[in-house]
């Protein structure tokens, strides 16, 4: 049986192969061209949730920054001769993993962090909600290689954006979990997880947890 990412054997000359497969991708997703350069995400996305690079069963966030796709993120596409898709990175100016990047550069995280820290003391989260923001350094971040994931959008973390760790006790955290909640960007998945509570215990210390 041929695998799902391998290519079925054919008989057609190369260009004829590789019109075809760029044509099948502009059936899925009509602003991309099949061709190499940027692209917006969207929900026909081959990259968003489920891609995988050929002859990987894994999903595949960015290689060089190993963030997961989202929607409206910009990316560089890249195609082998054959025209298949094989490689997505992010093309953002937060994130210029294309090496392509925007003439503007990467911002400078330091002054990004005292940006945030300003915009904190002056409108500051509620205190119900106890949220985190994601600074350099944190560990909620992880790494390249090992991204951390928010357990309800499924997507990694990202710096500067806020977070509650220790969901099940944010006010004692007792681990390091953590779970969105950054309603400036459209993720408020500690507010949905918490109304659509199904966990009775938490995992760390085994108390019973209410809904409030």
């Amino acid at each position: 049986m041929t695998a799902p990412d391998t290519p079925a054997p054919t008989s057609a000359a190369p260009d004829v192969a590789s019109s075809f497969e760029r044509g099948l991708q502009r059936g899925d997703n009509p602003q991309v061209a099949g061709a190499d350069g940027p692209a917006s995400t969207t929900l026909d996305s081959r990259w968003l949730g489920s891609w995988r690079r050929p002859g990987s069963r894994r999903r595949a966030p960015c290689r060089v920054c190993g963030h997961t796709f989202r929607l409206d993120d910009t990316v560089y596409l890249r195609h082998a001769e054959d025209g298949r898709l094989t490689d997505v990175t992010h093309h953002l100016r937060t994130l210029p993993c294309s090496g392509d990047a925007p003439a503007a550069g990467p911002p400078d995280p330091h002054a990004q962090a005292a940006f945030f820290r300003g915009v904190d003391r002056t409108d500051p989260s509620p205190d119900t909600l106890r949220t985190v923001r994601l600074m350099p350094g944190d560990p909620v971040l992880g790494h390249p290689r090992q991204r951390n994931a928010c357990f309800v959008c499924t997507h990694t973390f990202r710096l500067f954006e806020t977070v509650v760790v220790c969901p099940c006790s944010p006010e004692e955290p007792g681990c390091r979990k953590a779970v969105h909640q950054d309603p400036a960007r459209g993720l408020g998945c500690f507010e949905q997880w918490r109304s659509e509570l199904t966990v009775q215990q938490c995992p760390m210390n085994f108390r019973t947890l209410r809904r409030d």
